[in-house]
């Protein structure tokens, strides 16, 4: 099994208890409607996932592409932590894929580093 096979495994069993812990979240909690904000850095976080995976992330600018890369991390963590209380369900994707995204990049410095 690749080492890309095992990583893709492992963050759909985080998603599914992702998943798991937001459904039972909120049925305790009130719902509003998700913000505007939080799906559109669920979708830019998105993006970023397909982007890294099929490689075209090489032909961007290196330090252009580090920036913007953190700071969709960071703004996903951000928004996920200020509007919890709002959307629980939304709040746990965007930390849980910044989280995800942030340890893509960290495997992809370490790697290059060697």
């Amino acid at each position: 099994m690749s080492f890309t096979v095992l990583i893709m495994t492992f963050v759909l069993f985080l998603i599914l208890v992702f998943i798991v812990v937001g459904v039972l979240s909120r049925r305790r909690n009130n719902q509003n409607k998700p913000s505007l904000w939080g799906v559109g850095v669920l979708l830019l976080q998105l993006l970023l996932i397909v982007l890294f995976f099929t490689e075209i992330t090489a032909k961007f600018n290196e330090r252009f592409f580090d920036i913007l890369w953190w700071t969709i991390v960071a703004s996903g963590l951000i928004i996920g932590i200020s509007k919890f209380k709002n959307n629980v369900i939304l709040s746990i994707f965007n930390i849980f894929i910044s989280l995800i995204l942030a340890i893509f990049m960290l495997l992809l410095l370490f790697i290059t580093s060697m």
